[in-house]
């Protein structure tokens, strides 16, 4: 696959993920349960795949271990990663997600410089300190007040779901390049959505169906459709072809990409206007960006 079919895939993969930030925060303040809205975002997105299973996705192949390794990368994609967004989402704002989604690249640094126990060069941990701080700057631990407090509860849940995806992202690399990432990412889900069903699935199948905007069931679509299927299989599609680290690059334009696309549903009517986090936020981001930058810079 030629660099411009990479590249332009990534760019597909950006315009999408900030989508998916803007619908998710409506599909998460519409269901007041998390768990819920991720098991039926996962249910959907497993009905999908099992559909086309055979054809648009080919069938399994895995080893007994493979299949082990298949459990794990469900945990962490959906009781881990689904959750925790969703639980986010419902009290931070869009920008937010994206901005905490930009560290992706440093935590996968981070993490595959452990794994290979290879000291990073000093430029790249300056840049881990300065995103670092960016980081701590947004969150603003200093702040009193129930809009801030309510914000960076928030923050705090899109982080783990953060550390989640990095770890997925390190982890699942090496079976994408043994099989065909459509079928990982589809058995993936599948599974995931299976581990859900004992937590969420009585007060799902209890759900008021009615009662639930039709807009808040077209968000559920975007995350499911878009977000759960089509992301899911550009990213892995890409880590078959490039490097961890060189994936999560794409998730650097997102910051930018969100705030506009939120600005512009809040214009139309779709958002609430969400808080001004004033000029503080847009330091921070800058430093995160910075940080992120310069923990990419080749030697």
């Amino acid at each position: 696959m030629s660099r411009t079919t990479l590249y332009a895939l990534m760019a597909l993969h950006v315009v999408c993920s900030s989508g998916g930030y803007i619908f998710g925060k409506a599909a998460a303040v519409g269901f007041e349960d998390p768990a819920v809205l991720t098991l039926a975002r996962a249910l959907g997105a497993a009905l999908i795949f099992l559909l086309g299973t055979g054809t648009l996705v080919p069938r399994p192949r895995f080893t007994p271990r493979e299949w082990l390794q298949l459990l794990g990368f469900a945990f962490l994609l959906v009781p881990c990663n689904q959750y925790c967004f969703l639980r986010g989402l419902q009290h931070t704002v869009p920008s937010h997600p994206a901005l905490f989604y930009a560290l992706t690249p440093l935590g996968v640094l981070a993490l595959d410089s452990l794994l290979s126990a290879r000291r990073p060069p000093g430029v790249k941990l300056a840049g881990v300190v300065l995103a670092l701080a960016g980081v701590v700057v947004i969150l603003r631990p200093w702040e009193r007040g129930e809009t801030f407090s309510q914000i960076r509860t928030g923050d705090y849940w899109i982080m783990g779901a953060v550390a989640s995806w990095i770890i997925y992202t390190v982890v699942v690399q090496p079976i994408c390049r043994r099989h065909d990432p459509r079928t990982v990412t589809a058995w993936s889900l599948i599974i995931g959505a299976a581990l859900m069903l004992p937590v969420a699935g009585k007060d799902l199948a209890a759900l008021p169906m009615a009662m639930i905007p039709v807009d808040v069931w077209l968000s559920l679509a975007w995350l499911t459709i878009v977000t759960s299927v089509v992301m899911m299989l550009l990213w892995n599609l890409l880590l078959r072809n490039l490097t961890p680290v060189e994936v999560a690059i794409c998730t650097n334009a997102q910051p930018p990409t969100t705030v506009l696309l939120a600005a512009a549903m809040t214009a139309v009517g779709f958002l609430d206007r969400q808080p001004d986090l004033g000029s503080l936020f847009f330091a921070g981001m800058l430093m995160v960006m910075g940080g992120v930058l310069l923990v990419q810079l080749r030697p």
